[in-house]
């Protein structure tokens, strides 16, 4: 699918990491950045791989993943619609430090580090927008590492699934992953992630429907994840 310039820019626009920008600078935002499409498996980059510049999500889903030295699959986040990744490269990383698939058809829009750099020395209002990434970047990282050392697996599903409805505002969640997928991105087996669900089910807090878990409970998922 062939973007027009207007539909990039209303996605830059209602980005968190971009709201706020005037338009003459998502203009050249725009300007300096090149689109990118994936198809579902298409790898965007590897691990170790040279690093040029950072992606930001037009549309479509990317798993970052790392691989242990017998080849298991660790996903360590998931970027959807409005979200930057690879954005390391300003902080002087030289290669990515993990694989980047998409695992859906996806566009992205690629930002050149040098280009980029260049446009920051000049405009100071999207370097804070920068460091309000960063900061948010290292909020994740923390969490996911409290979620992986000091969560159960049913704890981890919950709080997962919290965000996904953000914050119980959505009750029809997508699953835009596999099963096995999203086992992975928990830490889990996908045994324990069936039975979690099952169990789930059956305290009425969800119903899993083909691709889409249907919350049955927002207020019951609110009050687990407070005791958390």
């Amino acid at each position: 699918m062939l973007l027009s310039r207007e539909e990039i820019l209303k996605s830059l626009g209602d980005s968190y990491y971009f709201k706020g920008l005037s338009v003459e600078l998502l203009e050249e935002l725009v300007g300096i950045g090149v689109v990118k499409h994936y198809e579902k498996g298409e790898e965007v980059f590897g691990e170790g791989e040279r690093a040029y510049g950072f992606f930001y999500v037009i549309e479509g889903l990317v798993k970052i993943y790392k691989l242990s030295s017998k080849g298991k699959e660790q996903i360590i986040h998931l970027f959807g619609r409005g979200e930057v990744f690879g954005e390391v490269v300003l902080a002087g990383q030289e290669s990515y430090p993990a694989f980047a698939q998409a695992v859906a058809p996806t566009d992205l829009l690629f930002f050149e580090k040098k280009r980029l750099l260049t446009l920051l020395q000049r405009r100071h209002d999207l370097c804070l927008n920068l460091i309000v990434l960063f900061a948010q970047r290292l909020r994740l990282l923390v969490r996911q590492i409290e979620n992986l050392t000091l969560r159960d697996a049913g704890e981890r599903l919950l709080l997962y699934l919290w965000d996904l409805s953000r914050d119980g505002a959505k009750t029809i969640l997508p699953l835009e992953i596999s099963k096995s997928q999203l086992a992975l991105l928990l830490g889990i087996t996908p045994e324990t992630l069936s039975r979690l669900f099952q169990k789930f089910k059956n305290e009425g807090i969800l119903e899993l429907k083909g691709k889409e878990i249907h919350l049955r409970s927002p207020e019951a998922l609110k009050k687990l994840i407070s005791t958390l």
